[in-house]
This record gives structure tokens, C-alpha cells and sequence, in this order.
């Protein structure tokens, strides 16, 4: 899930920023769409990336959980399609927006499903997925910094800045960041396993609470004292780096170091 979500992330912006296709109030000026939706829409608008945050999610608790856990297909499928329809009723995304993140989040799951039923026959299949994912990552990064990018103006402003297209992409960039160095570094000094008892997995939630405030703490910190472009990166790199390598970190010192009666 955290594979699809970093990777879906970045292939949306990836699309979004080769399409260029400006919001539904650009298009059609009959459009009016809600003032406290605008802030969060400030870069092109197909596909959508809230939509495709939660397919990640959501569509990926549904679709890898199918087999031992169909009766989650329902629930989830309801929360991604809530998702959609608000973003088209605040009227920040069209259907077709909506329509491309399912459908690319899909694929991206479907790839996500047979790099790891391969990996987990063959490990060569990891190396070569690992070696894989870092030239789509770095090209797809390049692309989108080094792109020319339309300057079109609507009541004498550009409607999209350049700078802001690519300032929004940094944090996809950032989690796919977090993902590639998080990952050999749990496999490496970690190889995190859930398989323990109930009374651990609880002391886990509660240390995984504390290494993720503390993530978010210093990515508070970044966005009142270092720049918009740091904090953007880390915005999408923390996160994931925190959840894949910091906190199974912590549980193995924890639980190496101390024994915890009931």
C-alpha cells in the first residue's frame, strides 16, 4: 500500500503535469467552486490528487485484502467514490479528473501486486524492481523540473505558475524518496515482522505515535523556519521514511532492550 501510495503520488503529478489541464473554473467560468477548496487547488487539475491519496489507500486495503477480506471491497469503494464525488462537488476536479486517478492508482496496484509476488519467488526481481523504481523516480523528477510549462493568463495572472507546478510535485518526490531508502534500510538493519503478540502490537501503536509526532514536529518546524521547497520534499519524505524504516526501528530497540510483563 505505501509502495502504491508513493509511487501513485508521483506518477499523478507526473500526468498532471504532462497534461496541463487547468481547473473547471478556468475551462467554464459557470463553474463557482468552494473558497475553502481553493487553497488546496492551487497547481493543474487532472488527474486528482486527493482522489488518488485515498485509492491508495483505500483501494489498496480493498484490492490486496480481496481474497481474505472481501467484505472490505464495499466500505472502501464507498469512501474513494465520497472522495470523487466531493471533489466534484466543491467543484475543484471534473469526473474525468476523478475517472484517470482510479484508473492510474489501479494499474499502479496492479503492478505493485505481481513486483512483489515476484520478489517474494526470486530476489533478483527485488533488485531489479529496486534498480527500476529509482530511474522512474529520478527521470520523472527531472522531467518535471526541466519542462517548459504553458503561461497562460486569466484576468492579467498566470493561471499556473511554473514554479508553483513544480514547488507542488516536490512532495511526490519526496515520498517516493522516502520510500527507496527506507526500504533496504528496515530489510537491512530491521526486517520488521508483525508476527507477535497482541500485547506488542499495542506498545508498538504507542511508540509508532511517538516517532510519528516526532516526524511531524520537526515538519512543522521545517515549514515555520526553512524554505517553501524543503519543506514540500519533506512534507512527502518524512512521513514515509518515519512509518517504513523509523518506527520498526524503534520497535526492535524497544522490545530487544526491554521485557514488558502484562
Amino acid at each position: 500500500m505505501l509502495m502504491v501510495a508513493a509511487f501513485g503520488r508521483l506518477l499523478n503529478v507526473l500526468i498532471k503535469d504532462t497534461a496541463c489541464v487547468y481547473r473547471p473554473w478556468v475551462l467554464d467560468s459557470a463553474v463557482q467552486p468552494a473558497t475553502e477548496a481553493l487553497e488546496k487547488a492551487s497547481s493543474y487539475s487532472m488527474p486528482s490528487g486527493h482522489t488518488q491519496g485515498v485509492m491508495a489507500i483505500y483501494g489498496g486495503l480493498a484490492y490486496f485484502y480481496r481474497r481474505k477480506f472481501p467484505r472490505l471491497i464495499i466500505p472502501c469503494a464507498m469512501i474513494i467514490l465520497a472522495v470523487g464525488f466531493s471533489r466534484n462537488f466543491l467543484g475543484v476536479h471534473t469526473p474525468q479528473d476523478v475517472l484517470v486517478a482510479i484508473i492510474e492508482t489501479f494499474a499502479v496496484m496492479f503492478i505493485a501486486e505481481k513486483i512483489l509476488d515476484a520478489s517474494a519467488k526470486d530476489k533478483k526481481y527485488t533488485v531489479m524492481a529496486f534498480a527500476a523504481g529509482i530511474i522512474f523516480s529520478v527521470a520523472a523528477a527531472l522531467f518535471i523540473m526541466l519542462k517548459s510549462y504553458p503561461m497562460d493568463y486569466l484576468n492579467g495572472q498566470v493561471i499556473v505558475s511554473p514554479l508553483r507546478a513544480v514547488i507542488d510535485s516536490l512532495d511526490s518526490i519526496g515520498g517516493v524518496a522516502g520510500f527507496l531508502i527506507g526500504l533496504p534500510l528496515e530489510n537491512h538493519f530491521v526486517n520488521f515482522t508483525t508476527n507477535v503478540d497482541r500485547a506488542t502490537k499495542i506498545r508498538r501503536i504507542i511508540i509508532g505515535g511517538v516517532v510519528g509526532g516526532a516526524a511531524m514536529t520537526l515538519l512543522y518546524a521545517l515549514k515555520v523556519f526553512s524554505n517553501i521547497a524543503i519543506y514540500e520534499f519533506c512534507k512527502g519524505f518524512l512521513p514515509l521514511i518515519a512509518i517504513i524504516f523509523l518506527a520498526p526501528l524503534a520497535f526492535s530497540f524497544v522490545e530487544k532492550r526491554v521485557k514488558f510483563r502484562r
